[in-house]
């Protein structure tokens, strides 16, 4: 098999798991839909600058 060939793998399609980031919270919208509050943030990465968006369900902030 040649190294710099990718090969798909099957085996972890479907898998779940968890990862652990460094972020930190540059903007955040609040959204009221049909009685249900959502809250979506905005984070940087303090390892690579990126910045995206998420909901802030998937964010665990430190008190």
């Amino acid at each position: 098999m040649s190294e710099n060939k990718a090969v798909k793998r099957e085996d972890l399609i479907g898998a779940t798991g968890s990862i652990t980031r460094q972020i930190e919270v540059i903007d955040a919208k609040e959204y009221h839909m049909g009685g249900v509050k959502s809250v979506d943030v905005r984070v940087r990465e303090e390892d690579t600058g990126e910045e995206y968006w998420t909901s802030l369900e998937d964010v665990d902030l430190d008190q």
